[in-house]
């Protein structure tokens, strides 16, 4: 159990303190959640947009909590209220003075496509050997990092967290916080580029994830990606690349897909396949896991085993195999051009089955003034598969282009995903390689429920 002396923690976020501390007060939890108060627990009333934290103090006092960070003071709170000018800025400063109890190597990831599942397939490799603590699901950004952060425990050996970001200067902020001796960049897209407005300040926004590292520390860079030598600029620090370009230090080689477009392929000349996972893009990822697992001292055979059984968080290209004979690749989590091209390319290679391939493309958010331009990009791709596309779908204003670009015979727009799901639902054919994708808000998912209402799921992949 981690523990912290109440008097520290003031000072630590500059608070001032309502009444006398005891210097025998000691903190064992951080939390910002009134139902998760107990025992010592030193409690965080942040103003959200739903509900105000300090309406929740006195609840927090009930439950057992040693004192309460606050903005402004509560009455009729007995416990000590630490009064901050922000109590966000409070939860971060205990983040970072929380995970510095623990000499444990933290492994931050950052890229523009891939790093939540990139995040949990290097989790479940270091799990083989190590006590292993995750980032949750949606917790990457400047509030939900040290969240994470502050569940970290004495019995935690390492901890693996992803770091997203919206504009300039969040990851440096996030960095400077969890101390990585690990940070990856998965890659540098066009993600956020409407409030960054160039790939090169995405590049630049990513690379900040270096800043908070320590002497000693490794950075995982690809090799492959054209913003690699600007990136690894940023990095005063070990490097280790990855790629199948010449010159990766971590070689990825002997790509393919089965039917079921499962990858298999090497690393350095070490065969793996990932029965679980879909598409040619978690190869990377796997290339990702097996750097960081080498240098904390893992067998590349207990590597290679874990990166095998890894199974790919949901709707982000998971495959339901329908009743009817039909393959439905579910990517409807999210989506950015890099990461529509990589299902793109995955589908297609799926053509050996002799059947047709259907992509239902949603519309592709937060590009700003790139819009029409990244969506024509996309049509311009499925054109340039010569065919192994046979019928496109699109969903969303935007999406309008990839269907222009295409030279797709069989395109069909609707304005949503609900008239997407009725056409589709009538049209679908025996043994149909189907790919959804699109921008969560688009409501892709909708189809897909639709597919498995009316077809049945036989299994999952």
């Amino acid at each position: 159990m981690i523990t912290i002396p109440l008097f520290e923690a003031v000072v630590a976020i500059g608070g001032r303190s309502n009444q006398e501390i005891s210097p025998f007060a000691y903190i064992f939890h951080v939390t910002q959640r009134s139902q998760e108060v107990a025992e010592q627990t030193l409690f965080v009333a942040l103003q959200g947009e739903r509900a105000d934290g300090h309406d929740f103090v006195q609840e927090a006092e009930k439950r057992g909590a040693v004192a309460a960070i606050v903005e402004k003071e509560v009455r009729g709170v007995k416990i000590p209220q630490i009064i901050v000018p922000s109590t966000e800025a409070a939860l971060g400063d205990l983040a970072r003075i929380w995970r510095c109890r623990l000499n444990i190597p933290v492994v931050a990831i950052t890229g523009s496509v891939g790093k939540t599942t990139t995040k949990e397939l290097v989790a479940h490799i270091l799990e083989a050997k190590y006590k292993t603590h995750k980032s949750r699901k949606n917790f990457n950004n400047q509030l939900g990092v040290p969240i994470e952060l502050l569940r970290l425990e004495t019995e935690h050996e390492c901890s693996v967290v992803e770091f997203g970001m919206r504009n300039q200067n969040q990851i440096n902020y996030l960095s400077k916080i969890a101390r990585p001796q690990f940070a990856a960049i998965t890659n540098i897209g066009m993600s956020h580029i409407e409030t960054l407005k160039t790939r090169e300040n995405i590049a630049r926004s990513k690379a900040e994830i270096f800043e908070g590292m320590d002497y000693g520390a490794v950075a995982i860079l690809n090799k492959d990606d054209d913003f690699y030598e600007y990136v690894k600029e940023f990095a005063n620090c070990k490097t280790i690349s990855f790629g199948e370009g010449s010159g990766a230090d971590i070689k990825i080689s002997d790509i393919q897909l089965n039917e079921k477009a499962n990858p298999s392929f090497k690393l350095n000349g070490l065969s793996i396949a990932m029965a679980n996972c879909v598409g040619r893009h978690h190869v990377f990822n796997a290339a990702i896991g097996y750097a960081i697992a080498l240098e904390m001292g893992m067998d590349q055979e207990d590597i290679a085993r874990q990166i095998s059984t890894f199974r790919a968080p949901e709707k982000r290209g998971v495959v339901s195999f329908l009743k009817n004979g039909a393959l439905v690749l579910d990517s409807t989590y999210n989506a950015a051009p890099d990461s529509i091209k990589a299902s793109l390319y995955t589908i297609s290679e799926l053509t050996q089955r002799g059947k047709r391939t259907v992509a239902v493309i949603g519309e592709m958010l937060e590009l700003g003034s790139h819009s029409q331009e990244a969506h024509s990009h996309i049509g311009k791709v499925i054109s340039e598969l010569k065919g192994k596309i046979d019928i496109l779908l699109t969903v969303g204003k935007f999406a309008k282009f990839i269907g222009k670009e295409s030279r797709i015979e069989f395109w069909n727009h609707f304005e949503n995903s609900n008239l997407a799901a009725n056409f589709l639902t009538n049209e679908v054919k025996s043994k149909d390689v189907i790919l959804l994708q699109g921008s969560n808000s688009v409501c892709l998912d909708v189809v897909v429920n639709a597919l498995e209402d009316k077809f049945e799921v036989h299994g999952k992949n």
